[in-house]
């Protein structure tokens, strides 16, 4: 296991934020791809993290929660991925890794920047996938973005995983487990930022209840974290 003094990788200015342009989302990740391609030999190979240890930050029911990984990402590669790291939104897993889970909900916001997150965009939280395969998500996002999924399907095959915020609803005792991880997407940045001051997937439940349109999921992915909540 190799030791990390800082819980974030710094990516080379090439790859794209997720709230930029989607014409130069094409361009930047056309080169951002390589280097995603050229740093997953770090790891065990497609589906699998290097194992690294690292913190960062997330919410339970309305309080902050601070989370040590151990454990490099798993990604449950009989789904279909194109991304490099074999990770994907959109679909579920069909294997687990051994031993329980609780899930994992990261709030993506989609169409603008947000300065202050658990994972900024532009870095890679430790023992996070440095990638993920979007493609499924191209019809959705197409509206979003003002362009067709055709064209944005390209771009979304090997993307880089965009800044996000965790949010959980158990610490599971404080021990160390695998999380399965789904995606709150967000169109709307005063709605991030009140879930973001709420720090609790209760309330974006009742965000969804209620029908908010700028609020979409929980998305599945096939990606598990693994970590300790205190």
């Amino acid at each position: 296991m190799s030791v990390r003094l800082s819980h974030l990788r710094v990516r080379r200015p090439s790859l794209r934020r997720w709230g930029a342009p989607v014409a130069a989302a094409a361009i930047l990740l056309s080169g951002g791809a390589a280097v995603a391609q050229a740093s997953s030999g770090a790891g065990h190979g497609p589906g699998h993290g290097v194992d690294e240890f690292g913190m960062t930050m997330g919410a339970v029911h309305g309080r902050s929660s601070s989370f040590t990984y151990t454990h490099g990402y798993f990604c449950d590669t009989g789904v279909a991925a194109a991304s490099a790291t074999g990770c994907e939104v959109g679909a579920d897993a069909k294997v687990a890794p051994p031993g329980h889970s609780d899930p994992l909900y990261i709030t993506v916001p989609l169409g603008f920047d947000v300065p202050m997150q658990d994972c900024p965009a532009g870095l890679v939280c430790v023992d996070h996938p440095m990638t993920m395969d979007l493609t499924r998500l191209a019809t959705a996002l197409a509206p979003i973005y003002k362009t067709t999924p055709e064209k944005l399907m390209p771009a979304l095959k090997d993307f880089s995983t965009p800044g996000h915020d965790h949010l959980i609803t158990t610490k599971a005792g404080g021990k160390a487990e695998w999380w399965d991880v789904n995606v709150i997407g967000v169109t709307d940045p005063k709605v991030y930022k009140d879930i973001q001051h709420h720090g609790s997937y209760g309330y974006v439940q009742s965000l969804l209840k209620a029908g908010n349109p700028h609020v979409l999921g929980p998305i599945p992915t096939n990606l598990y974290l693994f970590f300790a909540a205190r």
